[in-house]
């Protein structure tokens, strides 16, 4: 692979940042295949581009502040119109962008995604408005999708009630490049929304799905960490089962969730817990449906 960081400085950002200073959005660029790009943006949250003749198909838009400089840095890798947008599903890391990536693009995304970003949200105090009618998905999939697109036939398929309930996965058939959106925290332990359809048994079933219907050679692009190979995403798996039998277990024999978090019954797996849901909180996860 082939990999490129590009850093960009730009104005003080608005939303969800406090201060005013100027920040630094750094988007690592990594080449997935011919025509095929991950970007990185933040060392965060990773936005994948489709480029060639037909012109380019961004997946997900990563967040609403670095949607500018994420532009600009897919306008650097092809200069053809950008015709798609994919939304792997409503969070706001993932759709931010879409005031900015979906001006000009048909976006793609589960009807839930439309619902979510059509009504207010609320945010702690603050209530963020609709997102404007050009920013909504106007192409909704529910099931699967199909979409001849520079030279393959792009799967869009929907994967129900792992994450959210509108997760969407996207498969390149010809690159072997499929693109998880948040069924993947690579290395991590995943954030399952369970207040939007989310489920962490049928999160893991999901990834099990995955792991049981797409070759060996393929490369799994998820919505957080690094880019895994199939044997990385199987011990990944393996090592989510682990954790479910060990709460499953500790539930069995009356353990509470603050007497499982006191023990760190975890410990094993205390690096799967160092980016965004922790031991603790994955206990949390896992202990109302084991």
């Amino acid at each position: 692979m082939q990999k490129l960081i590009y850093v960009l400085t730009l104005l003080p950002l608005i939303g969800f940042m406090e201060n005013s200073q100027a920040q630094e959005h750094e988007i690592e660029v990594t080449q997935l295949a011919d025509g095929l790009h991950r970007l990185f943006v933040n060392n965060a949250v990773a936005v994948v581009v489709s480029h060639g003749e037909d012109g380019v198909l961004v997946i997900d838009a990563a967040y609403e502040q670095t949607a500018e400089s994420l532009l600009n840095q897919i306008e650097e890798i092809s200069d053809k119109p950008l015709k798609y947008l994919i939304n792997t599903h409503l969070h706001a890391d993932h759709t931010g962008g879409n005031k900015v990536i979906g001006r000009d693009a048909d976006i793609i995304a589960h009807p839930s995604v439309k619902d979510y970003l059509s009504s207010e949200q609320q945010r702690g105090d603050e209530v963020l408005p609709p997102f404007p009618g050009y920013a909504l998905p106007n192409i909704l999939v529910d099931s699967n999708k199909d979409l001849e697109f520079n030279g393959e036939v792009v799967q869009i398929t929907h994967l129900a009630g792992g994450h959210t309930g509108g997760d969407l996965i996207v498969y390149f058939p010809d690159s072997q490049v499929l693109v998880m959106g948040d069924l993947l925290f690579a290395g991590f332990f995943p954030f399952v929304d369970t207040s939007n359809g989310g489920n962490p048994i049928i999160y893991l079933e999901n990834v099990q799905r995955v792991l049981s219907h797409f070759p060996l050679q393929t490369t799994f692009v998820g919505g957080h960490g690094s880019v895994f190979s199939f044997d990385e995403l199987q011990q990944w798996h393996d090592d989510l089962n682990a954790t479910f039998a060990v709460v499953g277990e500790a539930k069995s024999r009356g353990m509470s969730q603050e007497e499982m978090k006191k023990q760190r019954i975890l410990e094993e797996w205390e690096e799967m817990g160092t980016f965004f849901i922790t031991e603790e909180r994955w206990i949390e996860t896992l202990y109302p449906f084991l």
